[in-house]
């Protein structure tokens, strides 16, 4: 949900169709759904916690980004022994995920009430209390899907932000699923049908761990300086609409359990008013990976990679901590 992937754009309809590489992860998901929609939640979850393990196994490149990824929040060496295990946890945490998510088209409302639980659904309707939409930012940790199934047996949808430029058909095959269980998605790129959740009162699900990238708003994250999306402070000053973190954690039972942490607000597009918001936003969900980092499945850089990267995003954040434009950040 919401992932923001860079993959090949969406092939072209028409004479050739789409491309022989989306058609055949569209048949083998579609196929991988139906067998384990139909075996036991028990018997699936194993299988897909040991798929996970060979998947770290076999994945030394990405396994190397999310120990990277998983050495901030832990404060230790991203070769440490902990780490590692950490990141091993997060493999079989993404497995189980795509194992639930796969499950989806078969998830009766008896069984979404089994497994979510809603602590606070209280802090959706105060953050709405204005008039105005709301902001629901959160970050991939736990199982932000199974969320949807969750607030719909309260009567509410959510509308997810998502890239909409991958895998054709899939990509149409999960929003037609999602849609089923209150999760609408929209594409990253329709501000106005985004403009228009949020006039009519409607939650807008935004994914904040994003990536660096220069030009967007530099915070400290997890004790070390990079960049969030601009999306979330830049939305909430145009509309009024309160920012809500939210997680949706995974439990020891295999439950999920979400929740909604204090409400935060961007007065103004002016650069220090949204570094401070973006900030405020950054230090709550930092506070939910840390308590958990081997729920937190992210399988790309979350820092700076490079020396003039990582030159750019200090002297951003610090820039931005003075009140003053970041983007005149030096190289």
């Amino acid at each position: 949900m919401g992932e923001s992937t860079t993959a090949p754009p969406r092939a072209a309809k028409g004479e050739g169709g789409e491309r022989t590489r989306e058609r055949l992860i569209h048949w083998g998901y579609l196929a991988a759904e139906r067998v384990i929609g139909a075996l036991p939640r028990g018997l699936v979850l194993p299988m897909a916690a040991a798929a996970g393990n060979a998947a770290y196994d076999l994945s030394r490149a990405k396994v190397e980004v999310v120990c990277d990824n998983l050495s901030r929040p832990m404060g230790l060496p991203a070769d440490h022994p902990r780490v590692r295990q950490a990141a091993r946890r997060a493999f079989r945490s993404y497995g189980k995920y795509l194992a639930d998510v796969m499950r989806m088209p078969t998830l009766k409302p008896e069984v979404v009430d089994r497994l979510v639980t809603i602590d606070n659904i209280e802090s959706l309707y105060e953050a709405r209390s204005g008039g105005t939409g709301v902001l629901v930012c959160t970050v991939h940790i736990g199982g932000m899907d199974l969320i949807g199934p969750g607030m719909l047996r309260h009567g509410e949808s959510l509308h997810v932000v998502a890239d909409d430029t991958t895998y054709g058909s899939l990509y149409d095959h999960l929003k037609a699923v999602r849609a089923e269980h209150g999760l609408l998605l929209i594409g990253w790129r329709n501000m106005r049908a985004i403009f228009r959740v949020l006039r009519e009162q409607g939650s807008v699900v935004l994914f904040c761990d994003v990536g660096f990238r220069r030009g967007d708003v530099p915070v400290e994250f997890l004790g070390e300086a990079t960049t969030f999306p601009p999306g979330p402070a830049s939305l909430s000053a145009r509309t009024g609409a309160p920012m809500l973190p939210v997680y949706c954690r995974r439990t020891s039972a295999d439950r999920f359990q979400a929740r909604g942490l204090p409400t935060i607000r961007c007065a103004s597009s002016e650069p220090g008013e949204v570094y401070r918001a973006t900030q405020a936003l950054a230090d709550e969900l930092g506070e939910v990976i840390r308590e958990d980092p081997s729920q937190w499945y992210m399988f790309r850089p979350i820092w700076p990679q490079t020396d003039a990267e990582r030159r750019w995003a200090r002297g951003a954040l610090d820039a931005a901590r003075r009140g003053q434009n970041w983007g005149a950040s030096p190289a």
